[in-house]
């Protein structure tokens, strides 16, 4: 398993993200995010640079979802 293998799995797992979730929020496709967890292929860089968006999107709209929950 390569490291960016193993990011996007526990970052997806982390963020209690679906491949689904991931593959919409990216603009690809679940079966797309499977073959890339699973190292069949390497992410093109759009690919990469898209699935790292959706991410970082996602985690930043958690963490204020936290601080908003541990303020009332």
């Amino acid at each position: 398993m390569s490291s960016e293998q193993w990011f996007l799995t526990d970052l997806r797992h982390e963020l209690r993200l679906t491949q689904q979730d991931v593959a919409k929020a990216s603009g690809t496709s679940q079966i797309r995010i499977s073959e890339l967890e699973r190292g069949i292929d390497e992410p093109t860089p759009e690919e990469r640079n898209n699935i790292v968006q959706a991410l970082v999107r996602h985690a930043a709209v958690r963490g204020l979802e936290i601080l908003i929950l541990r303020r009332t």
